[in-house]
């Protein structure tokens, strides 16, 4: 989901870790927005691998990581912003999109730091 940087030739210029850590915030950004527009509080591997054209097993572990580090939780198959997640991935997302994101969400923009819903 985030724009990252690349090669020339728009090939991704990424080491494994680097790699990693852009898997890492495009999960989180998409888990982030699926909330933030309603479609999803909770998404499967394969969903977030579909998503974001991401090889199945890498998504698995970058998913397992974000547990680990206390950012997603899991729920069986499905996984799930944190409350400590929540934060860090509206930033990622803010970061990455503000320049798209209109800055009437309702009464909110979607930068909001409150965990509500929007007046539509």
């Amino acid at each position: 989901m985030s724009t990252r940087n690349s090669q020339p030739d728009g090939s991704p210029d990424r080491t494994p870790a680097l790699a990693e850590l852009a898997r890492r915030d495009d999960i989180l950004e998409l888990l982030f927005w699926m909330r933030g527009q309603g479609f999803a509080d909770s998404l499967s591997v394969s969903d977030v691998a579909r998503f974001l054209t991401h090889a199945q097993n890498e998504v698995a572990a970058s998913l397992e990581r974000l547990v680990a580090l206390g950012a997603v939780e899991r729920d069986g198959e499905r996984y799930r912003l944190s409350a400590e997640g929540l934060p860090e991935a509206r930033r990622r997302f803010v970061d990455d999109f503000r320049d798209m994101l209109a800055d009437g969400h309702g009464k909110c923009n979607f930068s909001c730091e409150a965990d509500h819903e929007h007046d539509r």
